[in-house]
């Protein structure tokens, strides 16, 4: 494996990346995660994002395919409620990256820890906005399988209303590719199905139940379960029912119980039965009481 030199993220600002019908004024070090670094970039007086993967990474061919596939996922499913891809992965000198929509605002993970719980009327509009987009990966043979709070960004649009994003398809699964050998567990623990605990097939109804989790730490102030290894928490998620959210709706203690059931023939059929039960109990809490 080839040394790279230390690379200096801030390095590249002024820097131009060429994309295929324009280029990418690197303007602003955002941040660092896990494979890649953040910036915002001009692009024919359009401001967006560049993911540009970490150089160490590059020769790395499981990263790699990884982080094209976010790209190219993402890029497929059209919907107002996925991020937005402009440029699929891009190879420049040592650098390889690709652009997106910049978003304005927080994700859910955010506003979690700033607020802990959620009013049940707005977790429900929340998860009803990520409902949207996943229903549009599912329709064109994408199983997201990391559906978490830190991958739903809620973006504030000038009418006042929030207009939800899934983000990261980098774990996600082409359902109409050839089937391949993963090597162990996809996902996030704390909030995975539990099919994906043991390996199973992926399927649409995994997002559902991991949507279902989101929706119900939004509503109680923290997830359905904790565990102090991956290991347990997989378990508690196969086998244990999640504890009863005190003072909650029946209607809506109902929806999650049918969201969070372990065999995924007992939830909901898809995404698009979970939205329209979710829109029903909205529709409940927002009818004006009488008597």
């Amino acid at each position: 494996m080839r040394t790279v030199a230390r690379f200096v993220p801030d390095s590249l600002i002024g820097r131009e990346l060429p994309g295929t019908n324009t280029s990418y004024r690197l303007v602003h070090y955002i941040s660092s995660g896990g494979i890649a670094h953040i910036y915002l970039a001009q692009s024919q007086g359009e401001q967006l994002v560049i993911k540009l993967l970490r150089p160490e990474l590059s020769s790395n061919v499981e990263v790699v395919e990884r982080f094209q596939r976010e790209a190219r996922l993402a890029r497929r499913v059209q919907s107002e409620s996925v991020v937005r891809v402009v440029e699929e992965v891009m190879e420049f000198a040592s650098f390889v990256f690709f652009a997106s929509e910049h978003l304005t605002g927080v994700d859910v993970a955010d506003l979690l820890g700033s607020r802990k719980r959620i009013a049940p009327a707005r977790a429900l509009r929340i998860s009803l906005g990520a409902a949207a987009g996943l229903a549009a990966a599912h329709a064109a043979g994408i199983v997201h399988r990391d559906v978490k709070p830190e991958n739903l960004f809620l973006v504030h649009l000038p009418d006042g209303r929030e207009l939800v994003k899934v983000l990261d398809f980098g774990m996600a699964l082409d359902t109409g590719a050839p089937a391949r050998s993963e090597g162990g567990f996809v996902g996030t623990p704390g909030y995975a199905s539990p099919e994906q605990s043991h390996g199973a097939a992926p399927h649409p109804s995994a997002d559902v139940y991991s949507l279902g989790v989101v929706l119900y730490e939004m509503l109680a102030g923290g997830p359905p379960f904790s565990a102090r290894s991956w290991v347990d928490l997989l378990s508690l998620h196969a086998l244990s029912p999640p504890p009863s959210i005190q003072g909650l709706p029946a209607p809506l203690e109902e929806l999650l119980q049918k969201a969070l059931m372990k065999r995924p023939s007992e939830r909901f059929a898809s995404m698009a039965a979970f939205i329209a039960a979710k829109k029903e109990v909205l529709a409940g809490l927002s009818a004006p009481r009488t008597g």
